[in-house]
């Protein structure tokens, strides 16, 4: 509809079907009477080159008018529910008021509200909301907008002397202008977001709602139930209060963090805080600082904030404080697990925590992937699968020491358990010298075999020479209270050796092995090494008395690997060179018991000495990150144990040969069960931990049953099963050795 001559109606009233009316006055239109009522469809006015007036006590409605001319409210009228885009004057006299229109100027647009007194003549007027560039001139009236809900920015320049702004509603109003309004400015809903200046304002009252942006305002109080955002609720953002400060009890004071920086208020004059509650959101990032600064008031500060943080996003490892100086309010952060969040930490999660709160406290900030470890993650973080290489070591000597030592597996010189004709000729002596164990049994089982005596013959020096298989598998308990982990290992391993009889009494070998080994730590990674082992032994009779003595060296290729999953996933992996040395002394004294049927009874003790040389070495990255890497100091292990136990034997003469069945019980004690570790973050200098793996019991009890045969033609096989027990431990191994003796 166009309307092409001045026009004057009382009102028009919308209600015909859902249709979308369009009015185009080029000449002055007003409204008198009811305005314009709309119950169906829409309304658009576009006063192209008119006047649109409303006057008497008409409204707008719910119209939405687009105004680059004149658009006048008069007399009592009101905008109503109005969406105004205003390009030229939009004015309002006398007592009219903008009611809850959506007011937006564009370009240089003008608002006036100068010259009306409002409604009830009090000076004191409302619109929905105002938005846009251009000028809204205030007067000296009191405009409350934000009644609509809707969230705008005000971009151009609110004035008026003795003019005043509140502020209600869900939404936000963003002022990006200098204002130069000279009135009080109250918030009572939503927020009021300052990111240009309302500096002349007298005093800023925030009641319901927040304050916040990064521009200047005034004089601001917060009473109960407001909020002061420092800044634009962005970390590094701040804003200025070109005057005092006050926060009272109720009050809520909201700063944003991130690793580098915090949002703040910076005042010029005093500012006082009267147990305001502070409220702190932790933005994600790389890093976590020490402290923060949240407010400095150049005129001096009085009170404190509620000693209780309001805080999200906080790192699990993190606790906040406050402190003050005369001008300043700081936010410190301490490193911390031990706090409500991480109670009950073990051992090997507080040596790994406090490492890195030794390093966030001596540099003042650590990267935030730190600083958020759960007790999970700082059991990850410990490198414990580490230790594992060292019980394995500890196991492969061991076995490797039972061959060289243990009388099951050789012919232990000459007697008469040297079933063999060639190696009873050479030892020229008679069955009664005692030169190991089960020799009276085998000589009774070879006389019994061969229906003679023995003859004795003059003694030859000779050798025999012998290849075994061992292998074993242990599994051991880890400690709550220390924090270490089930860790298990396996070794295999093939040698072979050689005897030299230099006596009668008197046998010397050496031996070879290669092999290797593997283990675990309960989820936490594990590894592998190839493994070479010498040594030497010796091997002396007196009577029933025996008395041997062996040194081994042990040499590994060791790969460590684990995988962290903390952040990502971070495959880490480690290889380097270890030695191993042992030592062994044993004694014992055989006699026969006939009351159990003439079985060889034999009570030992024995000592053994195992070092394990680990060098300083350093994980790799194989994919991930490097945060978690591990540098590992190095580190000499020594563990002694000491054995106290009894062997039998039983020996049966069989158509070509002696068989001999044999046991062990025994107690062992290990003076330095303990298997730990020195690590260091390799992205943190300094951050250094102990981390402790699953001990072995000092106390564990030994078993070993074995069956060996001697053949006339020199040869013979025996094969071994021991186990070792204890509360924490249960260990299996076995072995197999072939002999040729000539």
């Amino acid at each position: 509809m166009t309307i092409s001559a001045d026009s004057s109606v009382g009102g028009w009233t919308f209600n015909t079907g859902n249709y979308a009316f369009t009015l185009a006055p080029n000449k002055d239109l007003i409204f008198t009477g009811a305005g314009i009522a709309v119950t169906s469809g829409s309304v658009s006015i576009s006063n192209t080159t008119g006047n649109l007036n409303f006057q008497g006590s008409s409204t707008a409605g719910t119209a939405t008018i687009i105004n680059p001319w004149n658009l006048n409210f008069q007399n009592n009228s009101t905008a109503g529910s109005a969406t105004i885009t205003n390009s030229g004057a939009l004015a309002f006299f006398n007592n009219s008021t903008a009611g809850n229109a959506a007011i937006t100027n564009i370009a240089h647009g003008q608002t006036d509200f100068s010259a009306t007194s409002g409604p009830s003549g009090n000076h004191q007027l409302t619109a929905g909301s105002i938005n846009g560039g251009g000028s809204f001139l205030l007067g000296s009236n009191q405009l409350t907008v934000g009644g609509n809900d809707q969230s705008t920015v005000v971009s151009g320049v609110i004035s008026g002397i003795g003019g005043s702004l509140v502020k209600v509603g869900t939404g936000t109003m963003q002022l990006t202008g200098t204002n130069t309004y000279t009135g009080a400015t109250t918030v009572n809903g939503g927020n009021l977001q300052v990111d240009g200046s309302i500096a002349t304002s007298s005093l800023i009252t925030v009641n319901h709602g927040g304050l916040g942006g990064v521009g200047t305002v005034g004089n601001v109080q917060v009473n109960s139930s407001g909020a002061l955002y420092s800044g634009s609720g962005q970390p590094g953002t701040s804003l200025t209060v070109s005057g005092n400060l006050a926060l009272q009890s109720g009050a809520f004071y909201a700063v944003a963090v991130n690793p580098s920086s915090a949002s703040f208020v910076s005042v010029s004059g005093t500012a006082t805080l009267n147990g305001a509650t502070l409220g702190a959101t932790f933005f994600p990032g790389s890093y976590l600082s020490k402290q923060y600064t949240i407010l400095t008031a150049a005129g001096g500060r009085s009170g404190t904030f509620a000693s209780t943080i309001i805080n999200n996003g906080l790192p699990a490892g993190a606790q906040e404080s406050l402190s003050y100086d005369a001008n300043h309010v700081y936010l410190n952060l301490a490193l911390s697990f031990s706090g409500p969040s991480n109670n009950g930490l073990n051992q090997n999660q507080r040596a790994v925590g406090d490492a890195l709160v030794g390093y966030f406290n001596s540099t003042g900030g650590i990267p935030m992937v730190y600083a958020s470890l759960s007790p999970d993650g700082l059991t990850q973080a410990s490198g414990e699968h580490a230790t594992g290489s060292q019980q394995t070591t500890f196991d492969a000597m061991g076995q490797f020491m039972g061959l060289l030592t243990d009388p099951f597996m050789r012919d232990t010189g000459c007697g008469a358990n040297s079933a063999s004709a060639v190696v009873r000729d050479r030892c020229g002596a008679s069955p009664a010298g005692a030169a190991g164990y089960a020799e009276e049994g085998a000589a009774s089982a070879y006389a019994m075999f061969t229906k003679a005596p023995l003859r004795a013959r003059p003694f030859e020096q000779r050798w025999s020479v012998w290849a075994a298989g061992y292998g074993g598998s242990q599994t051991t308990e880890g400690n709550a209270i220390v924090g270490s982990n089930r860790a298990t290992s396996r070794i295999f391993g093939t040698a072979v050796g050689a005897d030299y009889l230099f006596s009668p009494n008197t046998l010397a070998g050496f031996a070879l092995a290669g092999g290797g080994t593997n283990f675990g730590v309960n989820g936490l990674g594990g590894g592998r090494s190839d493994l070479f082992q010498a040594g030497a032994y010796v091997h002396h009779t007196s009577g029933p008395a025996y008395v041997t003595a062996a040194l081994a060296y042990g040499w590994q290729d060791v790969t460590t690997d684990r995988t962290v999953t903390i952040a990502g996933t971070d495959r880490l992996r480690a290889e380097f060179n270890a030695n191993a040395w042992s030592g062994r002394l044993e004694g014992g004294y055989r006699f026969v018991a006939p009351w159990i049927g003439g079985v060889g009874l034999t009570p030992y003790a024995a000592g053994q000495v195992t070092s394990f040389q680990l060098p300083a070495y350093a994980e790799q990255v194989i994919s991930g990150a490097s945060a978690f890497a591990l540098n590992y100091g190095a580190k000499d292990v020594t563990d002694t144990r000491t054995e106290l136990g009894l062997r039998t034997d039983k020996s049966f003469a069989q158509q070509n040969g002696v068989l001999t069945l044999r046991g062990r019980v025994a107690w062992a004690h290990d003076f330095d069960p303990n298997r730990a570790i020195a690590a260091t973050f390799q992205a943190l200098p300094g951050a250094s931990f102990v981390v402790n793996g699953a001990a072995q019991a000092r106390d564990s009890a030994l078993t070993t049953a074995s069956a060996e045969m001697k053949w006339l033609n020199g040869w013979s096989a025996a094969a071994t099963f021991e186990g070792e027990f204890s509360q924490v431990t249960r260990s299996y191994a076995g072995k197999g050795v072939v002999r040729y003796a000539w």
